[in-house]
């Protein structure tokens, strides 16, 4: 199976978001600043209600319930906000560039603007399928993206890599309900 596709600005950023959502250092950072930020307004609120401090405390109160509300969405934004930046800065060059994927029965073969490189099939760790993307995933770290609306027949890449996985007893995910979150 051959793949030909090019890549563009939101396919990029889309796998950040994707890495990030199931980064397990990222989570930890983006939860502990939500219970840092919130949880510092409820106690200065209830420092300033022991102190007899009833504006402050209804003003931190308020900011309190604001955070606990509406921080997990500014921290999304802010977060996407970051790789955008990230991705101009890094990939702008490789925007519109054409990828070539070959999948043979032992060997990953990828050819793109920036040189050829071949995979061992073991070298896989796992291919995750979302609903936009797949996502084949080396042991070194690195993810390919593959655009579904950038295949001709999607049915036919996921039956292949499933087939692929299969026989090489290499883990296909479905995430097809995934959101950046």
């Amino acid at each position: 199976m051959t793949l030909t596709y090019q890549l563009d600005y939101n396919d990029f950023l889309e796998h950040q978001l994707f890495a990030a959502s199931k980064s397990e250092r990222i989570k930890k950072k983006r939860l502990n600043s939500y219970v840092i930020i919130t949880g510092a307004m409820f106690l200065l609120a209830y420092l300033f209600y022991n102190s007899n401090n009833l504006p402050l405390f209804y003003y931190f109160l308020f900011i309190g319930v604001i955070s606990l509300l509406f921080y997990p969405s500014y921290q999304r934004f802010q977060y996407k906000k970051h790789y955008a930046k990230f991705i101009m800065d890094t990939y702008k060059n490789r925007f519109g560039e054409t990828t070539n994927i070959h999948f043979t029965e032992h060997l990953i073969e990828i050819k793109d603007s920036t040189g050829e490189a071949k995979f061992d099939f073991l070298a896989l760790e796992n291919v995750t399928e979302t609903a936009a993307y797949f996502y084949p995933r080396l042991k070194s770290g690195v993810e390919l993206i593959i655009p579904k609306s950038k295949v001709n027949d999607v049915s036919q890449v996921a039956e292949e890599l499933k087939q692929l996985c299969e026989r090489h007893k290499i883990n296909f995910i479905e995430d097809l309900n995934w959101k950046w979150r």
